[in-house]
């Protein structure tokens, strides 16, 4: 008789009753199973009068391997904990009182077909999470919940082992990681890109201030300039140029007060020393787009080239080449290391004799 209660599946038995209607349910419909088929499995659990280590390991069982709708789901969890908690009465206490009325009675009446399910012996280490009760309808026998138990509630409602909750934890923590470092990377590179910062000078930096942000190509007349050295040797007059800088204001073609003196001696010392063939470099800051920089600086050494002709160079002695923020002499970083970086300056290609 007991056989037809039962169903072994993977060497443990089941409640056959309980698992004949989720199994009904299902086949019925491919949706999850609803709210009415979950009051019919409750009622199936409660009809013997005992919630038994069987009917707990066969909900366990439909709840791992069926879908349930979440209004079913909440439905049945919370009607089985209340359920188990009225009847959870300690053992010696609930026998005390029924002891001599099951006495009497148990010639007259048998036991009816869900109480002889109690008779199987079972693995007493499994359970499901609805043995333990909620503490909202907690009672002075009942048992409090563990936090094992409200993590296990959380992570089954949405079908979560809790490995595979911790493996999600992971992949959150790295993908912000990642997204974190990332945005400070790009940020800060945006930061130096657009700062806008006062022009701080000192001594000879004072007059190279700014009073507009906008780019501007056009070329600024310099007055005419006086020379400052006469040099009496080559190697003197090739030591001030690879030494020369001619600086200029941040995105513009102005160039600082002195370049007209420092343009006509540079001419005075490649028209004293022929020989002598000069390239032309054109910088810039990092302010700016890498391209629009590398324009910048061609046009700028275009136009100290272009001077040093009108002063009476010769052509063959020069070239010029743009380098745009590639080639810094201090730090970005700072507004008197972005002032010595907007340049123009010199390097002698070769010498030929006279």
């Amino acid at each position: 008789m007991a056989e037809s209660y039962y169903r072994t599946i993977s060497g443990k038995q089941y409640d056959n009753e309980l698992l004949e209607i989720a199994e009904k349910a299902t086949k019925r419909s491919k949706a999850p199973i609803g709210k009415n088929v979950a009051k019919t499995l409750f009622d199936a659990i409660k009809d013997g009068g005992d919630y038994t280590d069987v009917e707990k390991r066969t909900v366990k069982y439909i709840r791992d391997n069926f879908k349930f709708s979440p209004e079913a789901d909440e439905y049945l969890r919370s009607e089985v904990r209340k359920w188990a908690a009225k009847i959870s009465v300690p053992a010696a206490k609930k026998k005390s009182q029924s002891k001599s009325s099951n006495s009497k009675e148990s010639s007259s009446k048998t036991k009816s077909s869900r109480s002889k399910k109690t008779s199987i012996t079972v693995d007493e280490s499994e359970s499901s999470y609805m043995e333990i009760y909620d503490a909202r309808e907690e009672s002075s026998y009942e048992i409090a919940p563990t936090p094992e138990y409200n993590e296990l509630v959380a992570l089954n409602k949405f079908q979560i082992t809790p490995k595979q909750s911790q493996l999600g934890k992971y992949l959150i923590y790295g993908i912000l990681g990642i997204f974190l470092i990332l945005l400070l990377v790009f940020g800060v590179r945006s930061c130096n890109r657009n700062s806008k910062t006062n022009v701080s000078t000192s001594n000879s930096e004072s007059s190279l201030t700014q009073t507009s942000n906008q780019r501007s190509l056009d070329r600024v007349p310099l007055q005419e300039g006086k020379v400052s050295n006469q040099f009496d040797s080559q190697a003197k007059a090739i030591r001030y140029i690879n030494d020369l800088q001619i600086r200029f204001i941040k995105q513009s073609m102005a160039t600082e007060d002195t370049a007209a003196d420092k343009i006509v001696t540079l001419a005075e010392a490649l028209k004293t020393y022929p020989g002598i063939k000069v390239r032309v470099k054109g910088h810039t800051c990092f302010i700016g787009e890498m391209d629009e920089n590398k324009i910048l600086s061609d046009e700028r050494a275009k136009f100290i080239y272009d001077e040093l002709i009108k002063n009476g160079v010769n052509v063959n002695q020069l070239d010029y080449r743009g380098f745009g923020e590639t080639a810094e002499i201090d730090s970005n970083q700072t507004e008197s290391g972005r002032i010595k970086n907007r340049r123009v300056d010199f390097t002698v290609l070769s010498v030929n004799p006279n």
